[in-house]
């Protein structure tokens, strides 16, 4: 409620300044009141999501909830957390995201248990994010009709994830890791380190010392 009333009193007043600043600024602080008008709305409307929702969380887009009603779907999120349009939460379980996150648009939290984000994450346009597989040994059966394999997703701090990765169950991914465009990541990540391709392999580490053999 502060960010919206503190972002229409700056509206207001910068509608006193010269036409040359004014034009800028008056488009900068709409966005900022737009923000904070969608970000009251999402928490009105589907604030029964939400465990937590920590100070100074943004949603420049109303995010999409899909429970499946098997047991519950909920969201508990740090401080300082902005949420691009288009993101989907599904499924049911915890999501828990920490501090200083920025979740870009077409982003799929697809849940059927835990999956935790740290603090300071990025995470890149239209990455997906999956805790189950479906069963598929029996032949006899349709894997439709065989249930699912779900083991938590967990994200350290400070990791980036590029766009159109995609993070399968079970996966831990260390602290200080990036995740390259595109990639399909299977097995655990190490801290600091860069991994690429399908499935996701090393293919660098911040750590400068570090030598990759490929």
């Amino acid at each position: 409620m502060r960010f919206l009333l503190g972002s229409l009193i700056k509206l207001v007043a910068i509608l006193r300044v010269g036409v040359g600043v004014r034009s800028q600024e008056v488009e900068r602080l709409w966005y900022s009141f737009r923000v904070a008008i969608v970000t009251l709305w999402t928490l009105l409307r589907y604030g029964h999501y939400f465990e937590r929702v920590g100070e100074s969380v943004r949603f420049v887009g109303t995010p999409e909830f899909d429970p499946d009603y098997r047991s519950p779907l909920t969201v508990s999120m740090g401080c300082s957390v902005i949420i691009y349009p288009n993101v989907s939460i599904r499924g049911r379980g915890r999501l828990t995201i920490g501090d200083n996150c920025s979740i870009n648009g077409g982003v799929i939290f697809g849940l059927t248990c835990d999956l935790t984000l740290g603090n300071y994450v990025m995470i890149a346009d239209n990455v997906s994010f999956r805790t189950a597989d479906h069963e598929y040994s029996d032949l006899s059966v349709p894997m439709m009709e065989q249930g699912e394999r779900s083991f938590p997703i967990a994200v350290g701090d400070d990791v980036w994830i590029g766009a159109n990765a995609t993070i399968l169950r079970g996966v831990t991914i260390g602290r200080g890791a990036i995740i390259a465009a595109h990639a399909v990541v299977v097995k655990d990540v190490q801290p600091f380190e860069i991994v690429g391709g399908v499935p996701a392999k090393t293919i660098g580490s911040r750590l400068p010392s570090a030598k990759v053999t490929q």
